[in-house]
């Protein structure tokens, strides 16, 4: 199995109300747009927050002990994990999308990525004195997400955008960070893995090849499928526990 590179993560950070989930909405949007799959990632600072709401059944299913709850509905699959998230990581998100996105956009987050030089951040600002302060608390910055007047000069290098005016510009900033990593992680990943019982059997490209227009081959023949040949397929096959001859 070729070892995957890290999936690209850029962070939105600022201060409350100074349109992070704005600037978020932008970049997402523009990166779907250029065919790119987003994953999110969005920190709530409400102690008592929950996603899940009281009386209902799934919020019963945790109360009666449930450490996770799926939720289920025609269009969507929901999963709630009731965890200690105090001493999260980087490596904790990621590792619930790793495998089915390109890119995580993460919202908010400051302390955990303040300093981490391997997470680029989009700093949204309400006015220079924010800038300001964003300069000597988060590296690296790829540009601010601000409204400034015309009095407000900004001397540092970084580009300034206005994503409700401009939300291109900044996708296109956001663009030419990410994409040169998620055309490696395409390049190396490998069309075929195949683990047994948690260990990854090695398979050199040919066998790779054949086992995967094999397996489409059959998946193609089952009812209700349409196998164009750039689907992800899953294929899990567990011990019955019956004795072997």
């Amino acid at each position: 199995m070729t070892p995957l590179l890290s999936i690209p993560i850029v962070a939105v950070v600022g201060s409350r109300r100074s349109g992070k989930t704005t600037t978020t909405e932008a970049i997402v949007r523009g990166l779907t747009s250029k065919g790119y799959r987003v994953a999110t990632a969005k920190h709530i600072h409400q102690p008592d927050f929950t996603i899940d709401t009281e009386g209902r059944d799934t919020w019963r299913h945790a109360k009666a002990g449930a450490q996770t709850v799926m939720a289920i509905s025609k269009n969507e699959l929901a999963t709630i994990k009731k965890v200690d998230t105090t001493k999260l990581a980087l490596n904790n998100i990621t590792d619930n999308c790793r495998n089915t996105s390109d890119v995580i956009i993460i919202e908010g987050f400051r302390g955990l990525v303040a300093h981490d030089q391997t997470v680029p951040k989009i700093v949204a600002a309400k006015n220079k004195a924010e800038i300001d302060e964003a300069l000597h608390t988060f590296k690296p910055i790829l540009a601010f997400s601000a409204r400034l007047s015309g009095q407000e000069i900004v001397t540092s290098h970084i580009p300034l955008v206005d994503v409700e005016k401009e939300p291109e510009k900044l996708v296109d900033i956001v663009d030419a960070r990410i994409s040169p990593i998620i055309k490696r992680r395409r390049e190396a990943q490998d069309p075929v893995d195949i683990e047994i019982n948690g260990e990854a059997l090695p398979l050199n490209p040919y066998v790779q090849k054949v086992t995967r227009n094999v397996l489409l081959s059959i998946v193609s023949t089952l009812k209700g499928t349409n196998i164009k040949g750039n689907e992800n397929i899953q294929i899990d096959i567990t011990s019955t526990n019956e004795p072997t001859n």
